[in-house]
């Protein structure tokens, strides 16, 4: 039986994307390319905003189009937010609890789900390059516009131990990079009381042979005392937060109840660069939240560029039934928030542009992923800045390795540097 599978949303969908494909491949099915005719076609989904959902039923279409005899399953957050009959799909489930689908997936194929060995690892089928391991689920912040506590369900972590032992193997299989991810990341150990963040940090920096250690998106609140004593201390984790903003106004802050104020939330900047001043700093931003002013909105646009982000993504409000803010008065009309989301994200690009051009010069490790074209390689840096070589008189094949770059110059989409040694 022949499955292909497409994932939508965020890295923890990816990574049960990924442990789900590798169960199923465990009872004897084959893993195809989404492209491809299939047998069954998963589709996980994602409800964050209302393209996230037009997107998952796009793609539940499409399945159908290329083999209408196949069976169609979705998972994901939009299934628990959305009533299934209004999207077409043969069967749905918990994409975390997927012995119900591994089950029904063996009865189709007559195969006994427990004469194959499983792997209870979260992400061993995407590239050795870089891993994705989940640290926990679910979220219990409630931030106003947000569906996903509701999707998602209370905060839950994994124990540390198994944390250790699946990145101890996915290091055994190749990986150069170990990406931490979740939904609430800075809430990791909060239910379990089994570590903190920076504890689970420190003692994955101490595992041999890992080379790098990168954290997904985290909130505000994991910047403290002892994160900051980590950043300071490991060899291992990447010049590189994702911290998310999603305005620089107090007032509109305060509406979504984001639980800190702006200059809080520039104090931390200011500690972590103090640390390292090189460190990439990327954000979300939305524009249009319900009640968002001109001078609110101009005020979000100065801080960005006050902080200088490397990166900004940068969403225009989209409404979702059951959140506080859906029922807050003022919401901005569509075409305002399509203005505003133009100009963030030229300021976006700009500081983006500014931060590429300040890394011309330097010498720094690149874990180089695939070859474009003979002798055209690319790859990222600590602090996640793609860079580009093209020696096209070397034959040496780079992939999954760390090279020494020189950074020569900057483009649009990132870096071009050329090689100055072996790490």
């Amino acid at each position: 039986m022949v499955v292909a599978a497409h994932t939508l949303g965020c890295k923890v969908n990816k990574c049960d994307t990924d442990a789900l494909l590798e169960r199923l491949s465990d009872i004897g099915c084959i893993i195809c390319n989404f492209n491809q005719v299939a047998d069954i076609y998963i589709i996980n989904t994602c409800t964050v905003t209302h393209t996230s959902d037009k997107k998952s039923k796009q793609m539940m279409r499409r399945a159908k189009r290329q083999n209408p005899n196949a069976l169609v399953a979705v998972c994901g957050c939009m299934v628990r937010n959305t009533n299934a009959d209004t999207f077409d799909a043969d069967y749905v489930f918990d994409a975390r609890k997927p012995e119900d689908f591994i089950a029904k997936i063996a009865e189709l194929n007559r195969i006994k789900v427990s004469s194959y060995k499983h792997n209870n690892t979260t992400c061993n089928l995407q590239s050795r390059t870089r891993a994705f391991v989940k640290i926990q689920d679910g979220c219990d912040r409630f931030c106003a516009y947000c569906i996903v506590p509701y999707v998602r369900g209370n905060p839950k972590s994994r124990y540390v131990q198994d944390i250790i032992t699946e990145v101890e193997n996915l290091i055994l299989l190749g990986a150069q990079e170990i990406v931490l991810t979740g939904i609430q990341v800075a809430s990791y150990g909060e239910d379990t009381k089994d570590a903190t963040l920076s504890s689970l940090i420190n003692q994955l920096s101490a595992i041999r042979r890992l080379k790098r250690l990168r954290l997904s998106s985290i909130e505000p609140c994991a910047v403290n005392e002892e994160f900051l004593a980590v950043v300071a201390s490991s060899q291992v984790l990447c010049a590189h937060f994702h911290l998310s903003l999603q305005s620089g106004s107090d007032a509109t802050l305060e509406r979504m109840n984001r639980r800190y104020t702006s200059a809080q939330y520039a104090n931390k900047i200011d500690t972590l660069r103090k640390i390292n001043p090189n460190i990439a700093l990327t954000t979300d931003i939305i524009v249009g939240f319900p009640g968002e002013t001109d001078e609110e909105f101009n005020e979000s646009l100065e801080f960005v560029q006050k902080i200088g982000f490397s990166r900004i993504h940068v969403f225009e409000y989209s409404m979702r039934v059951g959140t506080v803010a859906a029922t807050l008065p003022n919401q901005v009309p569509d075409k305002v928030k399509s203005e505003r989301g133009l100009a963030m994200r030229t300021v976006a690009a700009k500081l983006q542009e500014d931060f590429y051009m300040s890394q011309i010069g330097k010498i720094v490790p690149v874990l180089f992923e695939t070859e474009k074209n003979p002798g055209q390689w690319i790859g990222y840096t600590s602090n996640y800045c793609p860079v580009e070589i093209i020696e096209p008189n070397n034959k040496q094949n780079l992939a999954n390795t760390i090279i020494e770059v020189e950074i020569i110059a900057s483009t649009q989409d990132g870096l071009v540097g050329k090689i100055g040694g072996c790490l």
